[in-house]
């Protein structure tokens, strides 16, 4: 599959942004725990946040910080250029696992459930197991 290149900030090009797999809720209401599901494709944090952080700043405006679990994400650098500006990268071993904090300028957040290709891979095979009788058979 070849990807179409966009021009990027900085004049050089680069791959056309694709459309995070994120669902988030409509409602803006404090007391909920998360405010929506992505479903990235893979665990390079650095591959996948642009498109993320993309779709989330109509929400948050321009985003300032990204929180995540250290543990579920390959190695990434401390700050990431997307949208015309750097973004910090804090990960924690303490975060909640498959969760990401994404904090907004205007000190707006979103807390996002993760749901990973192993977790999908895993949900899709007991979806399996239990369609084919597995499941108390």
């Amino acid at each position: 599959m070849t990807h179409q290149l966009t021009r990027t900030d900085s004049g050089k090009y680069g791959p056309t942004p694709r459309r995070p797999r994120l669902r988030l809720e409509s409602s803006t209401d404090d007391t909920a725990s998360v405010d929506g599901v992505w479903c990235p494709r893979g665990n390079d944090l650095v591959a996948e946040l642009p498109d993320l952080l993309m779709a989330v700043a109509t929400r948050l405006g321009p985003i300032h910080r990204v929180i995540y679990h250290l543990d579920e994400w390959a190695t990434a650098p401390r700050k990431l250029a997307s949208g015309g500006r750097l973004v910090r990268l804090d990960g924690y071993r303490h975060k909640p696992r498959h969760t990401l904090g994404v904090l907004g300028v205007s000190g707006a957040q979103l807390t996002v459930a993760v749901v990973t290709p192993a977790d999908t891979e895993t949900s899709a095979a007991q979806q399996r197991w239990d369609s084919e009788g597995g499941a108390g058979a």
